[in-house]
């Protein structure tokens, strides 16, 4: 079946900030440039428009009034009936995060014949699933997909295996996909480039580690900033490197004190949330992502394709992405013995992260391109 128009059902999207909102309008401009019509079906929120288009995007706003469990069960029910009401404006729904709006699309598909795909969200023990399996009402919803049948993309090999491997989930219809990147927006800067690049967010021709994301336990970003301030005290030359730390969340407060304490000021820089990410990229030289546990990073990817080096924990979608000594260097995430040894290995050959970054790249043209994602989504959507 050829697919003309699809409908990406989130309930947060463009301009909202995150990585199941950032990969939605992704994917939706992929599959604008390959004359799918897509539409954003979403929630309403303060200062927003009801409808616009962004990058030939049509996003519609549904006005949802009350708060917390009010506000979400009054955009599920007014996803079912808008998905009703427009079913011959549609050929397939993909839902991103299998929250209450992935319910109302399965039972709309039910009626209308529609196919609906839904994105899990999440790394191994913070995944959906086990998050759903809290509360009365997420037990009540996998019992539904289990019925139900929609497909289920799983964005990492781990989660994968651990929900086929785990006799309660038997019945749920799984299938393996992953995140994708513009590599043709995100791109590999030449070295004068990278030098001007550091200049133009303020930092020196240094060794730069870059982490991007939410600060929040998880990420473990506090851990690692401890570590660093112990390579420091550990090398007997001051090493030249520097860590910039972009994003916002509920451990930032903590991130900043402990900077002060461990007296990181002149080595540590935390830029707060950053909306256009690509100038700190272009600028870093290794990425890390510390994560005890983690799904499939957009910004990791964004930052391999940039030709960036990666240092992650040996969890989720990294220890897929990343050939150890080839394209980045894996730790676990509670040992920081293993994670100073990668430090010290960016300290000690200032050529590592070129090498390592050079195959990240290529890793990400080869497997990750968004180009590549949307052809495999829209041969998924015309599925039987």
């Amino acid at each position: 079946m050829k697919i003309t128009s699809v409908v990406m059902l989130s309930q947060t999207f463009h301009p909202v900030i995150g990585g199941a909102e950032k990969q939605a309008l992704e994917i939706s401009k992929a599959l604008v440039k390959r004359g799918v019509k897509v539409t954003a079906l979403t929630r309403l929120r303060p200062g927003l428009p009801a409808e616009e288009t962004v990058d030939g995007v049509l996003i519609k706003r549904l006005a949802c009034p009350g708060s917390g469990a009010v506000n979400s069960a009054v955009f599920m029910l007014k996803s079912f009936f808008w998905l009703l009401a427009n079913k011959a404006a549609y050929d397939a729904v993909h839902v991103h995060l299998a929250s209450s709006p992935a319910v109302a699309a399965v039972l709309a598909g039910k009626v209308t014949g529609r196919r609906v795909v839904v994105k899990l969200g999440g790394g191994k023990g913070v995944d959906e699933i086990s998050l759903s399996e809290k509360t009365f009402a997420g037990r009540l919803k996998l019992a539904f997909f289990k019925l139900a049948a929609p497909e289920l993309l799983v964005m990492n090999a781990e989660v994968y295996k651990w929900l086929q491997e785990t006799p309660r989930y038997a019945g749920l219809k799984l299938r393996q996909f992953r995140n994708g990147v513009d590599t043709g927006r995100y791109t590999p800067p030449l070295y004068h480039e990278k030098i001007a690049a550091k200049a133009a967010v303020g930092l020196e021709n240094l060794t730069t580690f870059l982490f991007v994301g939410r600060l929040s336990p998880e990420k473990r970003v506090k851990e690692f900033v401890e570590a660093w301030a112990e390579v420091f005290a550990e090398e007997r030359e001051r090493p030249h490197i520097r860590l910039v730390i972009v994003g916002g969340g509920p451990e930032e407060a903590a991130l900043r004190k402990a900077v002060a304490d461990l007296d990181l000021a002149g080595t540590v820089t935390l830029t707060g949330p950053k909306d256009d990410l690509l100038p700190y990229y272009r600028a870093a030289d290794v990425f890390i992502l510390p994560s005890i546990s983690e799904g499939l990073s957009n910004s990791m990817l964004e930052a391999m394709a940039c030709g960036v080096a990666i240092m992650a924990s040996r969890v989720g979608g990294a220890r897929e992405a990343i050939a150890p000594g080839v394209s980045g260097c894996l730790f676990d995430p509670l040992n920081r013995v293993e994670l100073k040894a990668c430090v010290r290995g960016f300290i000690e050959d200032r050529t590592l992260p070129l090498k390592l970054g050079e195959q990240a790249r290529k890793t990400v043209v080869d497997k990750y391109s968004m180009a590549r994602v949307a052809d495999e989504l829209l041969a998924m959507y015309g599925e039987g």
